[in-house]
């Protein structure tokens, strides 16, 4: 597996630890319509009927209420700032109690939820190796005062940057070749404080792979998969 690091001229080479190769490659923009499904694909809709209910099935308690929830997140014009706003989208079907609900009782299996990602990334062209970009997230929650687990988090913005408490999150998404702005969400994990980047980020690089492997995603004799990690990573950590 290749890994690169941004504005670190490092590239350092490490054992896949699943024992495959990986592949991946995303339609250009050219190749896409207006929906973001590829022009000229009469399945596209079934496929999206079939990955939508799977999806579904992946929260296991007040599912149909967390279903509605990531709709209207999804259809939402503006920034989301409460369940209560969610619940008055034209996709959620239930009130503003449900929605609370179902935040504080419902479940979702994450690990199927992943592993459903992982499946239905895009498919590679012959020769191209699967590619994964990697990078922390802040996510400030100045007013969450009686939320466990805050630290102060960089945010750099118009006007200069600035501290506040908050999350931070490790996100990897698969990238593919070319000018397309398309990825494919495979993972997101929030950094406790005091957590250990390095220790974090390969748990989850592993931990994607086995699903990709598991899914029948891999193969041995793709490509090495490439991952590109932003500055402020430790190149000789992840190695």
């Amino acid at each position: 597996m290749s890994i690169l690091f941004d504005s670190v001229d490092v590239e350092a080479t490490v054992a896949d630890p699943t024992g495959s190769r990986a592949t991946m490659t995303a339609a250009g923009p050219d190749d896409l319509d207006p929906g973001g499904t590829t022009a000229g694909d009469t399945e596209a809709p079934a496929r999206l009927v079939r990955f939508r209910a799977e999806v579904h099935r992946c929260f296991t308690r007040r599912g149909d209420t967390l279903f509605d929830l990531a709709d209207a997140m999804l259809c939402a014009s503006g920034p989301v700032r409460s369940p209560a706003e969610l619940s008055v989208e034209p996709e959620c079907r239930r009130g503003h109690g449900a929605a609370y609900a179902a935040l504080a009782r419902g479940r979702i299996d994450t690990a199927a939820l992943r592993r459903l990602q992982a499946a239905h990334i895009d498919p590679a062209r012959v020769g191209e190796p699967l590619m994964f970009s990697l990078d922390t997230t802040p996510l400030a929650r100045p007013d969450a005062a009686h939320t466990d687990g805050r630290t102060m988090v960089h945010l750099r913005r118009k006007g200069g940057d600035a501290f506040l408490p908050g999350f931070d999150y490790s996100m990897m998404v698969g990238v593919g070749w070319g000018a397309s702005s398309w990825v494919s969400p495979l993972d997101a994990r929030r950094l406790p404080p005091g957590a250990n980047l390095t220790a974090l980020t390969v748990a989850q690089v592993r931990g994607v792979l086995a699903d990709l492997a598991a899914t029948g995603t891999l193969a041995p004799a793709d490509p090495a998969p490439l991952l590109l990690f932003d500055a402020g990573y430790d190149p000789l950590g992840l190695a």
